[in-house]
């Protein structure tokens, strides 16, 4: 009996962890939803995969939104397991490197996840273009890392530094001569201030 009980207790003791980290990962999901949700401008949400479905993502993107033969985009964002990691870790991330411009690949990690959640939600607004989402999520990035917890003043200097060392190397598609101060895709082009 002993070892049956013993047997009954660890499975009820990994079912219990099992739909603790389900129900943490929901709430995650949730709390990223609304924060794209206010730059897609209408509901939509985000899916972080279980650990299960973690193991096995093989897409290699950040995050992806699908469109319909219409131009139409999904209600959600999937976003990749290291996003997901990452935007958990991004209140908590020291980012008092930025001061001295010696920040590492964690600090960065987690501010270029910031960035990846307001390029899906651009799409999730419906620009498919690449170019046009990546552009406009260089301008919020400093967005969602408030809405996650980051203080402004340091928001705005991850959203510096995410321009400055990233923007330069993404992919052509991903790039726009009119992604500067005064182009066609700044959202803000009556303000001095860039990205």
């Amino acid at each position: 009996m002993t070892g049956k009980a013993l047997a009954v207790t660890l499975v009820a003791a990994i079912a219990a962890a099992g739909f603790v980290k389900h129900e943490d990962r929901l709430r995650e999901q949730n709390r990223l939803a609304v924060v794209a949700s206010e730059l897609a401008g209408r509901p939509v949400g985000v899916r972080c995969p279980s650990f299960l479905r973690g193991l096995v993502d093989v897409h290699g993107d950040a995050g992806r939104v699908r469109f319909n033969a219409n131009g139409r985009p999904a209600g959600y964002t999937d976003l990749s397991p290291d996003t997901c990691q990452a935007l958990r870790r991004l209140p908590h991330t020291d980012f008092s490197c930025l001061q001295h411009h010696a920040c590492g690949y964690g600090a960065f990690d987690a501010a270029w996840a910031a960035h990846t959640l307001a390029h899906e939600a651009f799409h999730l607004r419906g620009y498919e273009d690449e170019a046009v989402a990546e552009c406009y999520a260089m301008q919020d990035t400093a967005f969602v890392a408030e809405r996650l917890g980051v203080k402004p003043p340091i928001a705005y200097a991850l959203q510096q530094w995410v321009w400055d060392k990233g923007y330069r190397n993404e992919p052509d598609d991903y790039r726009s001569p009119e992604c500067r101060p005064g182009g066609a895709l700044d959202l803000t082009p009556q303000t001095p201030s860039w990205p």
